[in-house]
């Protein structure tokens, strides 16, 4: 990065209005002062006028001459008795507060010897700024002056009323560049880190301008330098992309968080002594060696400054450098329910959480055993007795294999019955009590809840295991298992879906849309038959049935549907819920199609997302209000409130156990909730823009965060660190599903692809192709429907991915909108076709939406 000559804080780089007439500027002042009323300012600014002037008669010479200008004589009137008991200033480098002469001198660039009838036209806004920061410093010294006496000049030490350095607007800008210099040109090990500091550098350097009223020089500097940073600020770039003014800077949101939060940076020990050496000038930089009476020293001091004031740099106890995912996930602005905490690490660490699975009661677990086993013995009997269709061809051994040689038992065999397949290890993870749970574990089941059970055992003994597995003989991974994908489109549909779901049973979907109405298909083909109680005799009746049915009641998009969980995979579910743009939550019944509660409030905020607890009766919602709710079926007004995020909360997700609730937002963060206290247990930082989904794995483990900047986010929720980032897709991810072992994660964006990573490898660039089951291969003629007929007609896809990427499935023209694993692993997706003449298609295929 070249370095130029130190840059004019101003609007114009015209020869002729780029300086402006010491007499000029010094009558401009004194009539402000005068028409202003600020006698003893004036008096002061007067009184250095005489000042310099008998200095200059002693001397013999014009010291400073036309570059102080009137505002030597203001610092002279600041520091009068300073003059003349020490006489001249020394120019060297020593402890203690700069002369305040010397410092006006260079706040004043355009301050040079010019005529004053050639800028008489000329006082640009730019002009009355430059002044009016001169005026108002002015004052301020008068005001401590008069009520602190002799102290005053303690406190000011040579700047503003908080002792702060008064730089040239100009030295901000240089010292920006020159530590991007410095950056640029170090070593490449420390660069990640070091290059973080630049954003609250670059974005202070511009708020700094635009307060002190060099709007155009702020405008200038933001748009030259702000390319750097929109790939991993581009949220923040967007937002003081707004601020044209210093109207701004108190309305806007972001220039507000920016200064009332200090923006922290996490630096390896190493990284960390390089910054404060290039800071303390301990380096080969000769120029900071002269002192701030430099260009370049006052450029370092800028930087200093903000560093001291915006910036809390925590130093990491290693002295390896840091890669880029713990430098994403631990630096940016933290609110201050953070900042009150050591660290982010300290707050995410002092609550250990509880994420092991619900127990079952043994009044359950018992029945669940005895009906599996009431099955299995029925089975056998009939085999035993002869029944063709269990057994064909011969009998089943203990393997599930057939044999032709065994003799035929006679009487029937007892076996015990194993609950549930070993999926995963949660022997070190910390189970909630029976009454920790939301609702508790009830003491006395339900013939639900056993049915439930006893379908999820079956699943799980029917599941397909996917993902790359160990073959124990040759000690290696084998090719990964990848799932098979059904895609449900929607097609002639008038306007694009705002949301999809599937019913755990995969038997119903259902499918909001911006017509204020939800839509409901039966996955069997079967048709949905309203049940109803006949008048006259007061009999429960069904109609014909439907092929589809429409939901009315809402006054705006629905935004996202949920179906209840209670009879699991068992049973089709029984009611739904539904959020929508006129900020309500409602409860439809399955049995009547109809509409049974209103819950209100969110006020008239969209509610961006609702979901079903994993034992039903509870349910949390997010909304444009900031706020994450939780709420009970039986009531219309929330139970708790969830605030901490500083921007919409997009989309919200139960724990399988019930006892945290997860929430993503467009403050780039994702938070984990104790449901009971209410209170944030863990804080994720690492996304670029907006999270607009997440996913829990059905181990408990980990969380999965993705949204608008497409990279896809894992998190441990024991320890709160990121485990690796997932690069691939080309568009806004908009769902996430784990399969059933939490071994495989599947996604669905705008870029028309589905996508499955591998959840247990290490991930990281791609360096290289691997193998051929490795590679993803794409139809070079999707575009036009063509199948691949030869190997000539298929290519191997080269996009830049990590290298957890298993697969990619590509859709014509059909954005995922939901991605959905069955409890046997069948992976289900959802979108809606957008037509080719549509420009909105061309954008969301190619990733621009």
């Amino acid at each position: 990065m070249q370095d130029s000559g130190d840059p004019v804080a101003g609007p114009s780089n015209h020869a002729g209005a780029s300086r402006a007439d010491a007499t000029l500027l010094r009558q401009f002042v004194m009539e402000y002062l005068q028409q202003h009323g600020f006698d003893k300012a004036l008096t002061m600014f007067q009184q250095g006028i005489a000042n310099q002037e008998d200095e200059k008669d002693a001397d013999g010479e014009d010291e400073g001459g036309a570059t102080a200008g009137g505002t030597a004589g203001a610092a002279g009137g600041a520091n009068a008795n300073a003059s003349a008991a020490g006489g001249r200033e020394a120019i060297f480098r020593a402890p203690g507060p700069i002369p305040i002469d010397s410092t006006l001198k260079r706040n004043i660039p355009q301050a040079q010897a010019l005529s004053a009838s050639t800028l008489s036209g000329r006082i640009t806004p730019e002009f009355e700024a430059q002044a009016k920061y001169i005026i108002d410093l002015i004052q301020k010294r008068a005001e401590l002056k008069d009520g602190d006496g002799d102290g005053a000049e303690d406190k000011v030490q040579a700047g503003g009323a908080k002792g702060d350095p008064i730089l040239d607007p100009s030295d901000r800008v240089l010292g920006y560049r020159k530590f991007r210099r410095w950056v640029d040109d170090g070593l490449e090990l420390w660069r990640p880190e070091l290059d973080a500091i630049s954003f609250p550098l670059f974005a202070h350097t511009f708020l700094d301008l635009m307060a002190f009223g060099f709007t155009e020089a702020a405008r200038k500097f933001f748009e030259a330098n702000k390319s750097h940073h929109i790939q991993a600020h581009s949220q923040e770039i967007s937002s003081l992309s707004g601020v044209v003014n210093r109207f701004h800077l108190t309305t806007s949101s972001c220039c507000q968080q920016l200064r009332s939060h200090r923006y922290t940076i996490m630096l390896s020990r190493n990284a960390y002594d390089l910054l404060l050496q290039w800071l303390s000038g301990g380096g080969l930089d000769e120029e900071w060696e002269s002192g701030l009476h430099t260009s370049a020293g006052r450029a370092k001091d800028a930087v200093k400054a903000i560093i001291n004031d915006h910036v809390k740099v925590s130093v990491s106890a290693s002295s390896i450098a840091l890669d880029e995912v713990v430098i994403a996930s631990t630096n940016g602005l933290l609110p201050s329910t953070v900042t009150r905490s050591a660290s982010l690490d300290t707050f995410n660490t002092q609550a250990r959480l509880k994420l092991g699975p619900i127990p079952m009661t043994e009044k359950l677990k018992e029945q669940v055993s005895r009906t599996l086993q009431d099955e299995e013995d029925e089975a056998r009997n009939e085999g035993v007795n002869g029944d063709s269709e269990a057994e064909p061809n011969g009998h089943l051994n203990g393997d599930g294999d057939v044999d032709m040689d065994r003799e035929v038992e006679k009487e029937p065999v007892v076996r015990e019955v194993k609950l549930e397949p070993d999926l995963v290890d949660t022997s070190d993870l910390v189970s909630p009590g029976e009454n920790d749970t939301l609702p508790p574990v009830p003491p006395v089941f339900r013939i639900s809840d056993l049915k439930r059970e006893v379908e999820a055992i079956r699943d799980r003994r029917k599941m397909i295991r996917l993902g790359p597995g160990v073959d124990e003989s040759a000690s290696a991974m084998t090719p990964a298992v990848l799932p098979s994908v059904v895609a449900f489109t929607l097609f002639d549909s008038a306007q694009t879906a705002t949301s999809v779901e599937f019913s755990r049973d995969s038997s119903l979907m259902a499918v909001g849309s911006p017509e204020s109405c939800i839509r409901l298909w039966s996955l069997k083909g079967e048709k949905l038959k309203a049940k109803s109680i006949d008048p006259l005799d007061g009999l429960l009746v069904e109609d014909d049935g439907l092929p589809m049915r429409k939901l009315i009641g809402h006054s705006g998009p629905v935004y996202s549907v949920s179906f209840d969980p209670i009879h699991g995979s068992s049973a089709p579910p029984q009611s739904l819920l539904s959020s929508s743009q006129d900020g309500t939550v409602r409860l439809w019944s399955l049995d009547t199609y109809s509409n049974l509660v209103v819950y209100r409030g969110h006020s008239k905020d969209p509610v961006w997302d609702v979901e079903w607890g994993p034992m039903g009766v509870y349910f949390a919602t997010a909304s444009r209000d900031r706020t994450a709710r939780l709420w009970s079926s039986d009531r219309v007004n929330p139970l708790r409130m969830y605030t901490g995020h500083l921007s919409d909360v997009n989309c919200v997700k139960f724990h399988p156990n019930s006892l945290y609730l997860a929430s993503g937002s467009n403050d780039n963060s994702c938070r984990l909730w104790d449901v009971q206290r209410g209170a944030c247990v863990r804080l994720f930082l690492g996304h670029t823009d907006a999270v607009t989904t997440i996913a829990i794995s059905p181990d408990g483990r980990t969380l999965a965060s993705a949204g608008l900047d497409s990279n896809i986010w894992l998190w441990d929720l024991g320890s709160s660190r990121p485990i690796k980032k997932m690069s691939g897709h080309r568009g806004p991810v908009q769902s996430l599903s784990f399969s059933a072992e939490s071994s495989v994660l599947v996604s669905g964006g705008l870029d028309s692809t589905v996508r499955c990573w591998d959840v247990k490898s290490a991930g990281g660039d791609r360096t290289k192709m691997g193998s051929s089951e490795e590679n993803r291969v794409i139809d070079a003629g999707r575009a036009t429907g063509e199948l691949p007929m030869s190997r000539t007609s298929i290519k191997v896809e080269t996009v830049d991915s990590t290298s957890d990427l298993l697969a990619t499935f590509h859709t014509k023209r059909t954005p995922v909108l939901k991605t959905h694993y069955t409890p046997r692993n069948l992976c289900m997706v959802a979108g809606t076709f957008v037509p080719p003449s549509s420009s909105t298609a061309t954008e969301l295929v190619n990733g621009k939406a």
